[in-house]
């Protein structure tokens, strides 16, 4: 695969109530697409209402002071466009002749939700039912479990959508409340993205945004679980047809150094395409042990540490080397610097295919926000190739050392009782 050389011309402005604006011209799609994030997350939830800030995001485009929810979503079907609302805020796509819809439909449901009671209750129904539906699914349950092993009391350790008594416990006052403490210009990014000249379009949105006034409260802290001083089993008895395994522990914030020779190390031991990942080939390709696998450090990291999480979903009876499988690549890749043609292949892949996910105006926004969040600068996707090319076979080795650990971790196994039993022997 050839390395992609794209060039993102940026422009950026920010307003005096601390709203960021980003924006940038693509020519290739007759689209708009227009995006505020906000800096929300589990983190900003009540300890005692865990899945709040979902909830809220969930109930955005459900009425607003103008609109009912119906007429919202008529009024967007009308022109073609789309519009997608979730915990850390909003984003639509228009045609690009109307782009002026486009950038009112934005400001009123991220500025003027009304959280209708009637609409509000029909979404705590949904939630309810899509965290039944997770309870119901063995890869989730096990996952979730997991991290909450792996979190302790941190907010990350609860699921995003909250449990079913917190759901229920939810108050429209309390979406309210929360979204005029968190939904503030200081605490969001807007970003732009079509074949318009970026200044019109930071012009566009600076005049349906300028006047926001309001600042969020300090960002909360949470502190960390120590990491176990030896490995923590646990195994979740269920009579299914395949054992879930989920291992691993602490990871890294988006913002660590070794960042990108993590991304490397990833993509070598087990999130990368067949022909680079080692765990896919070995455990699946050659042993045969499952049909899904992967592991990774990067995938999760943010403001928050993410996750080290290795999981293999393996037949009754074959847990034991599937566990070993999972911890010998692990070892191996912290002892050893990978191989020049297996680093080769790998350099390859992630400088040739990270524009796919830029594609589209939504994923160029939505990366566009991400340039700020983390402080990556304007000029970011000119330096990605040279910043993965730049990771050397031992700076590999090295991160892999660094940040991995297969002496202290915690493992979850879900499926028949004889399963937790192998599990405990590994």
């Amino acid at each position: 695969m050839s390395e992609a050389r794209v060039h993102l011309d940026v422009h950026r402005r920010a307003l005096p109530g601390g709203l960021v604006l980003l924006a940038a011209r693509k020519t290739s799609a007759p689209t708009v697409a227009l995006s505020c994030a906000f800096e929300v997350s589990r983190m900003h939830d009540p300890a005692d209402k865990p899945g709040l800030a979902h909830f809220v995001g969930q109930s955005l485009d459900e009425g607003t002071r103008r609109r009912s929810g119906d007429e919202l979503a008529e009024l967007v079907e009308g022109y073609g466009g789309h519009l997608g609302c979730g915990g850390n805020g909003a984003s639509v796509q228009f045609a690009v002749e109307d782009v002026e819809a486009a950038a009112d439909v934005l400001a009123e449901v991220v500025r003027e939700p009304s959280f209708p009671a009637k609409e509000v209750e029909r979404v705590r129904k949904l939630v309810l039912a899509e965290i039944q539906a997770d309870l119901d699914e063995p890869r989730t349950v096990a996952s979730q479990e997991f991290r909450r092993r792996v979190y302790g009391d941190h907010p990350f350790g609860v699921p995003v959508k909250g449990t079913a008594e917190s759901v229920a416990a939810i108050s429209r006052a309390d979406l309210e409340v929360f979204h005029a403490t968190w939904f503030r210009p200081d605490n969001a990014v807007i970003a732009a993205v079509g074949d318009l000249e970026p200044e019109a379009l930071l012009d566009l949105c600076e005049a349906r945004f300028a006047d926001w006034d309001g600042h969020a409260p300090a960002y909360p802290g949470h502190g960390y679980p120590q990491a176990p001083a030896e490995p923590r089993r646990l195994h979740i008895a269920q009579d299914k047809q395949q054992v879930q395994v989920f291992l691993g522990h602490l990871g890294v914030r988006r913002g660590d150094p070794d960042f990108y020779k993590l991304r490397v190390m990833d993509h070598v031991l087990g999130s990368g395409p067949g022909f680079t990942s080692r765990i896919a080939r070995k455990l699946r390709d050659e042993q045969g042990l499952c049909y899904a696998v992967g592991a990774g450090i990067t995938g999760s990291a943010g403001h928050e540490r993410g996750v080290f999480s290795a999981y293999i979903g393996t037949s009754p009876g074959q847990e034991e080397r599937a566990v070993e499988g999972l911890l010998a690549e692990v070892r191996a890749i912290r002892d050893e610097p990978p191989g020049e043609q297996e680093l080769a292949d790998v350099h390859a892949y992630l400088t040739g295919s990270f524009v796919w996910a830029l594609e589209r105006n939504a994923h160029l926004a939505g990366f566009l926000v991400r340039l700020e969040r983390f402080d990556l600068g304007l000029d970011h996707l000119d330096r990605l190739p040279g910043l993965i090319r730049g990771v050397t076979r031992d700076d590999v080795r090295a991160a892999a050392e660094a940040h991995l650990d297969p002496s202290r971790y915690d493992l979850v196994t879900l499926g028949p009782v004889a399963a937790g039993a192998a599990a405990a022997r590994s």
